[in-house]
């Protein structure tokens, strides 16, 4: 009669490919195309494809990329979640945020810029044709430095 509509954002223990344990430490670029949880502490960076749900007494040092996040945790560095963001009450999120949609629950600390909304996907491709031309423009001053003159 009525439905059990599972959270888009927590994945289930049946879904999780892959867990952190609390008493567990990775150091370095983690890549996953499943659900991970964490609960234990990163430092470098964390991608995945699908979900990705920090538990409360984890700790990340790392830039984030996933589909969906949920932080309960303390996290420093930046978050670009292509869909859903959720900040818990036990958030402390310490970088840039990038997502299409954010929940905030109240507790939930943050300190860093925010992009939501159909403005995310805008304000990385700014990003990378700034990251382009800054590029050109050392490049060009290499040149000169390298040229001689005439």
């Amino acid at each position: 009669m009525f439905k059990n509509e599972k959270d888009p954002v927590t994945p289930s223990a049946q879904e999780t490919e892959t867990v952190i344990a609390p008493s567990v430490r990775v150091e370095g670029d983690f890549v996953s195309q499943g659900n991970v949880r964490i609960e234990g502490a990163v430092s470098g960076s964390i991608s995945t494809e699908k979900d990705l749900f920090v538990g409360e007494g984890a700790k990340i040092t790392a830039n984030v990329s996933a589909r969906n996040a949920t932080i309960s945790g303390e996290q420093h560095g930046n978050l670009r979640i292509a869909e859903r963001l959720e900040l818990t009450s036990t958030a402390r999120v310490y970088g840039d945020i990038q997502a299409k949609v954010l929940t905030v629950s109240p507790g939930a600390a943050m300190k860093g810029q925010l992009v939501i909304g159909s403005e995310a996907n805008v304000a990385e491709a700014a990003a990378l044709t700034a990251a382009r031309s800054a590029q050109t423009a050392r490049e060009k001053k290499i040149e000169e430095v390298l040229t001689p003159a005439r």
